[in-house]
């Protein structure tokens, strides 16, 4: 059975000796290491405008949240550094500053929702988000004939 040939259709394509074909593997190791480097450059360049725009206690308080909630930290972050190359930071961000950014990306605005069905006779709102909706009794219909 050593004879036996594949169609030409249904061979195995070549193995990994034929080099990197474009829709492959993905990519070369030097392509990911140059990835790498990008990725840490443009990194090291964040982390630089951040520390250039950061007043040394509210710098301090960016690197304890971001021990903390990370994710927080990150989006402060990106806020500062988009702020920074829109121009609306003059000078350094204080601490207050930083407080007043951080509670921003924290709790943004809600927007009011609109109820989804429009109050009627038996529906009462009450403060704070609660509604009491009574449930409707057949007995109160004036289908009835006395």
């Amino acid at each position: 059975m050593s004879n036996f040939q594949l169609p030409a259709g249904m061979r195995p394509a070549s193995g990994p000796s034929g080099g990197a074909s474009p829709g492959g593997n993905g990519p070369s190791p030097e392509e990911r290491a140059a990835a790498e480097e990008r990725a840490s450059q443009q990194a090291e360049m964040k982390r630089s405008m951040i520390a250039a725009m950061l007043e040394p206690a509210a710098r301090e308080r960016l690197s304890r949240i971001s021990l903390t909630r990370p994710q927080l930290a990150a989006s402060v972050e990106d806020l500062l550094v988009r702020m920074g190359q829109q121009g609306q930071i003059r000078g350094q961000v204080s601490d207050e500053a930083l407080k007043g950014l951080l509670e921003q990306v924290s709790n943004p605005p809600q927007q009011k929702s609109t109820p989804a069905q429009p109050p009627s006779a038996r529906t009462k709102t009450l403060g704070g988000g609660i509604t009491i909706q009574r449930k409707r009794d057949d007995s109160d219909s004036d289908e009835y004939d006395l």
